[in-house]
């Protein structure tokens, strides 16, 4: 009986590894496709919602922004007249933001701002406003005279020395005799690129 010749080696199928390459390029692909739309999509965000610009202002300092000459202090206090008593880990906060108009340009600009309590570690607590002398007529409102919104906060106790207030300018311009449905549809309607800017005082 004659010898069998030895069978040719067989080679390795080669459809699983295609079929590996295609799955794993299909992945790569998808991944970078999410990337593009996630970059895309965060650069139309930032387009329309630019970071912030943070402004530091030393501790008792002031600094102008826009016209205005802007300060801000706080004060730690243990209760508030009015108010319900806080619980022990709890702190109450009196703060007192005061804007300076330099110019009629400063006056116009004299919507209120927003203010928040910030701490380092990036987290934030509200401000409640209680009052302001601000002049209820543009007219009435006098270019180097300082008026001042008075705002209170509560914050953890053991961080009531740490926090610091965010001031964020009002940009929209108030003129005498206009009504308020106008401004705040101007207000609504304004893109302004320097929404952006936040004053952030130290303590």
């Amino acid at each position: 009986m004659p010898a069998q010749e030895p069978s040719a080696p067989k080679t390795p199928p080669r459809r699983g590894r295609r079929t590996a390459l295609r799955v794993g390029g299909a992945i790569v692909a998808v991944g970078l496709g999410i990337a593009a739309s996630t970059w895309s999509g965060y650069t139309v965000y930032r387009t329309g919602n630019p970071a912030d610009r943070i402004h530091t202002v030393a501790a008792g300092g002031a600094m102008t922004l826009m016209h205005v000459s802007w300060k801000a202090s706080i004060e730690q206090v243990d209760d508030l007249p009015g108010q319900k008593p806080l619980p022990p880990d709890r702190q109450w906060l009196k703060i007192k933001v005061t804007r300076t108009a330099l110019d009629a340009e400063g006056v116009s600009l004299r919507g209120d701002p927003e203010v928040e309590v910030r701490h380092s570690d990036g987290r934030v607590w509200k401000v409640l406003p209680e009052s302001d002398d601000i002049p209820d007529e543009v007219k009435d409102h006098r270019v180097g005279t300082a008026y001042s919104y008075d705002m209170i906060s509560v914050v953890p106790r053991h961080l009531a020395g740490q926090v610091e207030v965010h001031v964020r300018p009002a940009t929209f311009h108030v003129v005498d005799n206009q009504p308020v449905e106008d401004i705040l549809r101007k207000a609504a309607a304004q893109k302004d690129p320097v929404r952006d800017q936040v004053l952030r005082f130290r303590r």
